[in-house]
């Protein structure tokens, strides 16, 4: 009898059906199981993109899978996900976040913006966390990682403006970064980058090797 293993090496993956490739992940877990399995993930992948945590226990719920195939399952959809362009689009430089920050370049006033990656880069959410003059009291590191650690981030790019065109860091923004730098390490949410927007352009601390 022909194995799942024998077709996809002699015939490829595509002649497969979608439970049968399930079934190839997940070994040997009965018929039931994986139907039911891939039946639970076609209906529930906006609860995915939306609360993992909740996917992950209803996931935990099927009977006869246990959290080695479930964590299985969760690293198949997520690849599906990158591999498929959906959701948001990732972000590989600076330019990337433009879109998402250069709206600040029009404020009057210096305002601090925060914003939550998951581990594809993808923007999760964006916030303002200070408006006004941005000095190292106001943008402090537990305000700036509080909403990345509720959205269970990866990764976060901060940026704010300069109402006066100045591109360049001063010694103040030097300072915040290596503050968010340092506690980055101690939460385990890596700091990407940090830009600074005008009306003239950005100023990257990655790109200028400063972080």
């Amino acid at each position: 009898m022909e194995t799942l293993r024998d077709r996809i090496l002699h015939r490829g993956p595509s002649t497969l059906e979608d439970v049968e490739l399930f079934r190839a992940v997940l070994g040997s877990n009965g018929s039931k199981t994986t139907e039911e399995t891939l039946r639970f993930v076609s209906v529930n992948l906006w609860l995915y993109r939306k609360d993992f945590a909740a996917f992950f226990r209803r996931l935990l719920g099927i009977e006869g899978l246990d959290e080695e195939r479930a964590c299985a399952v969760a690293a198949i959809v997520e690849l599906g996900i990158r591999l498929s362009g959906g959701g948001a689009p990732a972000i590989r430089e600076a330019r990337d976040v433009l879109p998402f920050v250069f709206s600040l370049a029009q404020k009057p006033q210096e305002c601090f913006m925060c914003l939550n990656m998951d581990g594809a880069n993808r923007i999760l959410s964006n916030r303002v966390i200070t408006v006004g003059l941005v000095d190292q009291a106001l943008v402090h590191p537990r305000e700036v990682f509080c909403e990345a650690v509720k959205e269970r981030a990866v990764k976060i790019i901060v940026a704010h403006n300069h109402p006066a065109g100045i591109l360049g860091p001063s010694p103040e923004d030097v300072r915040i970064t290596k503050n968010l730098s340092e506690a980055s390490r101690i939460i385990g949410i890596a700091l990407v980058d940090h830009i600074i927007v005008t009306k003239e352009g950005y100023f990257s601390f990655r790109e200028h090797g400063l972080l």
